[in-house]
């Protein structure tokens, strides 16, 4: 394959999927528990295949309903209230996923993260960095991570559309967010640098594009 075909490995817009997603929610509402009980001290939102067994691992449900049952992390629309009780969790981790919601999703999501952590508690956050991509096209960036990109549009738009990608993020908007909703002490991190070590579960392939935050509930 061509490497200018990554403009045509990525993700469509098929109403058909949007229902099947929306059902599937629906219906996951219906059969999990409103309140989830656990002894888990923290929780990962967005988790993929990086299951972590000392957390609570979230994600949404498979798109496939067979693969539903047979999950390893806890099936959940992150666009609803998480279901946790207040103040439950001691940090919590999140990698690329707020960018798979919208804004008003997205800070819904950071609202209910807010509430279910304990005062004082860490939550870290990465996300796509919009920074690291325009430096990139301004040519002030080389990174082996943007070396498949023979066109500079092309890394626009792996960030905007591929993976239904709905929103994109830098340190000012996410900050300025974290903050409006209640957290505290909101600060850039670097790859594996953190306050908490047992919230640093970065990715190493996802590093050279990556926004590192951390804040305080």
């Amino acid at each position: 394959m061509e490497a200018h075909d990554i403009l045509f490995k990525g993700y469509r817009f098929r109403p058909k999927k949007v229902i099947k997603m929306n059902l599937v929610s629906f219906i996951g509402d219906i059969i999990s528990p409103k309140v989830r009980k656990t002894q888990k001290k923290y929780i990962q939102l967005g988790c993929g295949d990086n299951i972590k067994e000392s957390f609570e691992n979230l994600d949404f449900y498979p798109m496939r309903l067979k693969e539903i049952f047979k999950s390893k992390h806890i099936n959940h629309d992150l666009r609803k209230p998480l279901p946790y009780e207040n103040q439950k969790f001691e940090g919590a981790f999140s990698e690329h996923t707020l960018e798979h919601l919208y804004y008003d999703e997205a800070i819904n999501l950071l609202k209910e993260i807010k509430r279910i952590l304990k005062p004082g508690s860490i939550f870290r956050c990465t996300v796509p960095d919009l920074k690291k991509y325009i430096n990139f096209y301004n040519g002030n960036l080389n990174d082996e991570f943007f070396d498949k990109f023979t066109l500079k549009a092309q890394a626009f738009y792996n960030l905007t559309q591929n993976y239904e990608h709905k929103s994109v993020w830098d340190y000012e908007i996410l900050s300025e967010k974290m903050t409006e909703v209640g957290f505290k002490d909101v600060k850039q991190k670097k790859y594996q640098d953190g306050e908490n070590s047992n919230l640093l579960l970065d990715l190493e392939l996802r590093r050279s594009e990556t926004l590192y935050i951390e804040c305080k509930s």
